[in-house]
């Protein structure tokens, strides 16, 4: 997910309140980082499958989009802010505006 750009006025992208982030974090990112980003966890993909948490993630992703629209939103973590993606038309308005008001560079690739 890019990063929103430190730089950029919150007002451009807005931000996520407390209980919309726990929400994000549970029913749409835990999923994926339990299953394993790269290798994949057998038991946790089972267990995952089980609970349907890929139908939880996209049941949310639609509730924020009903919710807050179209445009992009920020999901603020320490030291970072992600900007989830509501619309597929997001995805042109990213690649074309890297890297401001979106960078693709993330805490990782940029180093010490």
């Amino acid at each position: 997910m890019p990063e929103a750009t430190p730089n950029v006025p919150a007002a451009t992208v807005p931000s996520l309140g407390p209980v919309d982030q726990a929400r994000v974090l549970t029913r749409v990112l835990l999923g994926p980082v339990i299953k394993g980003p790269i290798v994949r966890r057998p038991k946790a993909v089972g267990l995952a499958e089980r609970i349907d948490a890929d139908a939880a993630g996209v049941a949310e992703m639609q509730r924020l989009r009903s919710r807050h629209g179209a445009g992009p939103v920020q999901l603020r973590l320490p030291g970072r802010r992600i900007a989830l993606l509501l619309d597929p038309e997001d995805v042109h308005r990213v690649l074309n505006g890297s890297p401001e008001p979106f960078s693709p560079a993330t805490l990782e690739k940029r180093g010490p």
